[in-house]
């Protein structure tokens, strides 16, 4: 095959896992790594200030997924924003800090994962992390990626906690610690108040690598195979194809939603759909593509205040907010105003957290949003169980999957999410609000309008997970070592591994999976 390549490593996208895997493998100066990502350097105003996220949806730095109508939200096709750039979601995500919770690892290794609990995974967790305010047995201080507080501070968000302990949530002052029930506020993948995406942590410091070779506007159109071996990635840059072979390792690192559809158009995964669409199948594996979950979110509760200039509520036009971003680090651009919030067990059943909320300001105009000054309290249920599908709409690479979430198709995952809103309904009503508060903007306490709310409102809070689900049953994708079973020197090392969703947000996890995912290839190399 004409343009081919010849490396130790190739890897296959450039989020937060292919950033960290490029980092760590490239520090062995005797090896080659290849790094393929889509989209190119996410280097544009306003990219490193956190509130200004969402001035990059459906732009060149996301690859703005639509799913599937869904069945249980009326029909709604919802938009999946994810990263297309160096350092993918990292790019445009919320910046929020999250690991997930002790159980949710230990249950992992319960299910037959040796090496992933909990008690594995954290000097993983701490390995990555810089963090600015807690100096202990749960967190890193010298690692890439930083994380620290964020800047802004309101009266509105005491009167928030204040409201949640009396509603019999304790404080926690870090939900990465010992441990994750309670209400505070949350942490940040910040550098002096900035973004800090994955790419700023891991790759750009390696940049200068003579080992390292970096492609961007790199289309993968398959796994390059040899029988049952993978031998490298077939891929595009603009007209031109290229062949990059892969002496030790090929790693996929595409996510939740790539990383299938990478496998599916190599003619891996279920050859009875694959064959309806006119792929030959090179191998059976039927859980490629499935059990995709994710974390879903609103109705929002606003709670409007009466009095907004007495909290700081001053709508300042784009250019003062920018300003006051960059001289104080606060402001609607400090953050995308959800710095606080709270890790609640719904029913006393739950052994650890079953909700995750947020609580955000909300400024009179911010970005593409319209909204009363006070508070936005929103939140989902940690562990979802509902479960979808990344399919192939047809045998080109280049047209995007079909991607459906089938959010609500559990009935127990609506049910928490009616307590979700009810309990958020709850901390708006509390009378620690009685003197500020103007009105709140909620659906009725009835049940059957809160469900209504929830099947018009709904949407994705971009966690999708869990597509090539790790685990050692026969449905299982791949292994704990992360080896896709049944094909040689080919490993998946992202989102998409992950064997049930983590409480909490999911770019910490991402990150966690791919540190130990670079020791794994390494001890084995």
């Amino acid at each position: 095959m004409p343009n081919e390549k010849y490396f130790d490593y190739v890897i296959a996208g450039a989020g937060s896992a292919g950033c960290v895997l490029a980092s760590r493998l490239s520090e062995d100066k005797g090896c080659q790594v290849l790094l393929l990502e889509a989209g190119g350097s996410p280097r544009r105003p306003l990219v490193d200030v956190p509130g200004a996220a969402l001035e990059f949806w459906d732009t060149e730095l996301d690859w703005a997924f639509r799913s599937e109508p869904q069945a249980h939200l009326n029909g709604r096709r919802i938009l999946l924003n994810r990263g297309k750039a160096l350092g993918g979601s990292s790019v445009i995500n919320f910046c929020l800090y999250v690991r997930g919770n002790r159980g949710d690892y230990d249950h992992w290794a319960q299910l037959g994962n040796t090496g992933w609990s909990y008690d594995d995974v954290l000097p993983y967790f701490r390995r990555a992390e810089a963090n600015a305010s807690h100096a202990d047995e749960w967190h890193g201080g010298e690692g890439p990626l930083h994380v620290e507080d964020f800047q802004e501070r309101n009266p509105l968000q005491e009167m928030y906690l204040e409201a949640v302990e009396d509603l019999g949530v304790p404080r926690n002052s870090d939900f990465n610690g010992a441990k994750q029930e309670g209400c505070g506020y949350y942490q940040g993948t910040l550098r002096n108040g900035r973004r800090c995406s994955v790419a700023d942590a891991y790759l750009s410091p390696a940049l200068d690598r003579a080992n390292l070779t970096v492609v961007t506007g790199a289309h993968i159109t398959r796994v390059a195979l040899e029988g049952t071996k993978a031998v490298g990635i077939d891929y595009v840059v603009g007209s031109e194809a290229y062949r990059a072979l892969a002496s030790t390792e090929t790693v996929l690192a595409a996510g939740a939603i790539g990383s299938p559809h990478i496998l599916l158009c190599s003619g891996i995964g279920p050859a009875d759909e694959l064959e309806q669409i006119g792929i030959k199948p090179a191998l059976d594996v039927q859980g490629i593509g499935r059990n995709l979950l994710d974390h879903i979110a609103r109705p929002r509760i606003d709670l409007v205040i009466n009095e907004p200039e007495k909290f700081g509520f001053d709508t300042p036009s784009r250019k003062e907010a920018i300003a006051r971003f960059e001289s104080t680090r606060t402001g609607p651009f400090a953050s995308l105003q959800i710095d606080v919030g709270a890790f609640v067990r719904t029913r006393q059943s739950d052994a650890y957290p079953s909700v995750q909320l947020l609580a955000g300001l909300t400024f009179a105009e911010r970005m593409r949003h319209t909204t009363p000054p006070g508070l936005s309290l929103s939140g989902y249920v940690c562990r979802s169980q509902s479960k979808g599908t990344v399919r192939l709409a047809t045998s080109s690479p280049f047209d995007r999957p079909l991607i459906d979430p089938n959010y609500f198709a559990d009935a127990d995952d609506l049910d928490r999410h009616v307590e979700l809103v009810e309990f958020n309904m709850a901390i708006a009503n509390h009378k620690v609000f009685d003197q500020v508060r103007d009105r709140v903007s909620a659906p009725s306490p009835n049940r059957n309008d809160i469900v209504a709310a929830i099947r018009s409102q709904a949407s994705t809070t971009w966690h999708q997970s869990s597509t090539c689900r790790m685990g050692i049953d026969d449905t299982a994708v791949v292994g704990p070592d992360l080896r896709l079973k049944g094909v040689e020197r080919l490993r998946i090392c992202d989102a998409s591994i992950l064997p049930t969703m983590v409480s909490g947000n999911l770019n910490a996890p991402t990150v966690m999976v791919a540190e130990k995912g670079a020791d794994l290839i390494r001890a084995s190399a």
